[in-house]
């Protein structure tokens, strides 16, 4: 327990220090920023998919109709984006639950493919509503010299970084708070058995719809928080098929149903498609098959996310894991069929609140 604390505690310092240390390079600011804030999509994905079990493609859609929300309010009703962004996530959480009501009876991976469709009609419709959405080039919010605290405008690159850096912890406490609630409870024996929880009285879809809506809305925060840092938000951004890939391999990377594997996922995915980008940029769908890769070496070595290789013991149960798995016949394209395992014991779930 103690060196849990102190990890997260050496975690949150090496993060408000980055800001600091790195100002003058602003390729890693940017960087880092871009990090922290998919960083929080990422754990809205695990709130949905490692705690309630519902594998969705559709966080980063959330994330961009929030951002769209937010920037329609400013660009047609001159509403600050401070105040546009309270707005931005109640019409992301309504339409979350909306499609939660109609989708979220559905199960496994058709569910996971809904959302997926769910993403692509959304891509259509912004490019089809050119007219509003700005279409293939994007909804840009006007840049004004100067602070304006209402606009959510800085003069400063490092003030972006430190406002991506609360909305990462807004995400994860909201993701703490959810894990440690009788809510997060009731959610994970819906993950772990769905018709037992059904046949003890839990309302399912009711639970799951709630479920979705907060995690819409931690995405939309994340999304507002874009449009801030960027002035700009685009229909390959926000409804992108590669793009929307992104918090499924930072989630499944660190970690699903562990507190901060989204933040961890996130912080090794961004550097290294950074990177990659930076060697490789002038060939495309470079940034496409890292995600596929990654995903792919996750979910068949480290299913168990990277930071349950922390747990006392845990890097010897996975070299374990993983030596029993190749030695058997057919075990390997078994493992490729199978989603990233999330802790079915309440002694694991009550473990993984604590990283």
């Amino acid at each position: 327990m103690r060196w849990r604390r102190i990890t997260a505690g050496v975690a949150l310092v090496s993060i408000l220090s980055a800001g600091l240390v790195l100002q003058n390079n602003i390729f890693w600011v940017r960087v880092l920023t871009l990090a922290l804030l998919l960083s929080a999509v990422a754990q809205s994905w695990n709130l949905l998919a490692g705690y309630a079990g519902q594998w969705s493609l559709a966080q980063l859609a959330f994330f961009g109709v929030g951002a769209y929300s937010a920037g329609l309010l400013e660009l047609r009703f001159h509403i600050p984006l401070l105040v546009g962004l309270v707005v931005a996530i109640a019409i992301t959480a309504l339409f979350a639950a909306v499609i939660g009501y109609v989708t979220l009876r559905i199960r496994g991976h058709y569910f996971a493919l809904v959302t997926f469709l769910l993403t692509v009609s959304l891509f259509e419709l912004v490019r089809y509503f050119a007219d509003y959405t700005g279409g293939q080039y994007g909804l840009s919010v006007p840049f004004k010299p100067g602070t304006d605290i209402l606009m959510l405008q800085f003069d400063n690159q490092i003030a972006y970084y430190y406002l991506a850096v609360v909305v990462m912890l807004i995400a994860s406490a909201t993701l703490w708070f959810v894990a440690r609630s009788r809510f997060g409870l009731l959610l994970r024996a819906i993950r772990d058995d769905e018709d037992s929880a059904a046949a003890l009285g839990v309302r399912v879809l009711a639970l799951k719809i709630a479920a979705m809506a907060i995690s819409a809305s931690m995405a939309a925060l994340a999304g507002v928080a874009y449009l801030a840092t960027y002035k700009l938000m685009d229909a390959e951004t926000a409804f992108g098929i590669h793009n929307s890939l992104d918090p499924v391999v930072a989630g499944i990377l660190g970690g699903a149903g562990t507190l901060t594997g989204g933040v961890a996922g996130e912080f090794v995915l961004q550097p290294a498609i950074a990177q990659v980008n930076v060697q490789f940029g002038s060939l495309p769908g470079v940034a496409s098959l890292l995600y596929g890769v990654i995903l792919m070496l996750a979910i068949l070595l480290i299913p168990q996310g990277l930071l349950r290789l922390a747990k006392p013991g845990g890097w010897r149960r996975h070299k374990q894991s993983v030596s029993a798995r190749f030695r058997r016949p057919g075990s390997v394209a078994q493992a490729a069929k199978e989603p990233a395992n999330v802790p079915d014991s309440s002694k694991e779930a009550a473990h993984d609140t604590q990283l």
